[in-house]
């Protein structure tokens, strides 16, 4: 299983062959001595990771905030379908075609960032599709048993 981690310009891919070249020491909870390349560094999680995969993390002493794409997102992601820069986005589109399984809101509910909204078949697999923000449902298009194109609106929110 391979994954990235961004922040700034970086990308550091992390692979089972690059886990070879990396020491992870734990030294407390949630906090880490690595070492890569023959050189050490201390890695320690401040918050997260969210719903989106972004948490803030604390290297050397410098917080970042970072993304971590698994398999899934990457593919997502190389597919054009990235939710990362929707966050402030108050419009839930479709991110691939696909079957509406079951509804999950209604308007007038209000959602938490990373709750579920609905339930989309693509690919012959089931997708639960989450927020990416905190606030009340305004209004719902999707409809379960209906299909629904890549981008097509699907629920509306009014933030909170």
């Amino acid at each position: 299983m391979s994954m990235e981690i961004r922040w700034d310009d970086k990308v550091v891919e992390v692979s089972e062959a690059s886990k070879k070249d990396w020491a992870w020491t734990q030294v407390a909870p949630e906090s880490y001595r690595v070492n890569v390349e023959g050189k050490n560094y201390s890695v320690s999680a401040v918050d997260g990771p969210d719903a989106s995969g972004k948490m803030i993390v604390r290297i050397s002493g410098v917080e970042r905030e970072v993304s971590i794409l698994d398999e899934r997102a990457l593919l997502l992601d190389r597919m054009g379908m990235s939710a990362a820069d929707s966050s402030a986005d108050l419009e839930l589109c479709a991110p691939m075609p696909g079957k509406v399984l079951n509804v999950l809101v209604k308007p007038g509910d209000a959602v938490q960032q990373g709750d579920s909204l609905l339930v989309l078949e693509a690919m012959k697999m089931e997708n639960v599709i989450k927020s990416v923000v905190s606030g009340t449902v305004e209004s719902v298009s999707a409809n379960a048993g209906l299909a629904v194109e890549k981008g097509e609106l699907l629920v509306k929110f009014v933030q909170s």
